[in-house]
């Protein structure tokens, strides 16, 4: 009688364990049987299921329960850890989308900025300077400066710059337009024509 019990108690221990260690069982607690429970109020009392009390506490019966019986019920692991992985998963995929976009935003803000930089950085006289001297001579070139709004090959003006961030160059008119060229103020691009423009004459829109 003696071993019969202890090996009950040794199975039932081992099927705890083993539904225990599988997640069935999360942040268990016992509960008391009263007046008027079923394993269907419980469970929902305790956000566990009915199969799940059902096989925890080996009932044979979901109906058979009775006033003072202690049964062992929880959250319903597989059925937490689901919605939490699907909360968790949709966390991330939101937080990875506004990174993205975040990211997308950042870039373009800055691609602006730093082609405008770009093209500056070649620079060999400061814009104050040019236009206190007037007149640059730098690789075999003369360059002038002036302002203008609207320029031979349609281009729009943005503060000096084209559209890519390169300053705006008046060249003699064998120079075709889209050439680049290294301007006193920095890397430019052929936009216009002009008059004067003529031989190795050019003119750079002053940003």
């Amino acid at each position: 009688m003696v071993f019969t019990i202890k090996k009950s108690l040794l199975t039932l221990s081992v099927i705890t364990g083993f539904l225990g260690f599988s997640g069935v069982v999360a942040n268990a607690d016992t509960y008391t049987v009263k007046s008027g429970d079923t394993v269907a109020n419980i469970a929902d009392k305790f956000n566990d299921t009915v199969s799940g009390i059902t096989q925890r506490n080996h009932l044979s019966d979901a109906d058979m329960i009775l006033v003072g019986q202690k049964l062992t019920v929880g959250k319903d692991a597989n059925k937490s850890t689901n919605k939490n992985h699907m909360k968790t998963s949709s966390a991330v995929h939101n937080e990875h989308q506004s990174a993205i976009i975040a990211d997308t935003t950042s870039s373009s803000d800055s691609s602006s900025s730093t082609s405008s930089s770009d093209a500056t950085s070649s620079a060999i006289i400061s814009p104050a300077d040019f236009q206190s001297q007037g007149v640059v001579y730098q690789n075999g070139k003369k360059w002038t400066y002036y302002t203008g709004a609207a320029f031979a090959d349609g281009t729009t003006n943005h503060g000096g710059y084209d559209a890519d961030g390169y300053l705006i160059v008046a060249a003699p008119s064998d120079v075709p337009f889209g050439t680049h060229v290294q301007t006193p103020l920095g890397e430019g691009v052929v936009h216009d024509r002009g008059t004067a423009i003529v031989g190795n004459h050019y003119d750079v829109v002053m940003p």
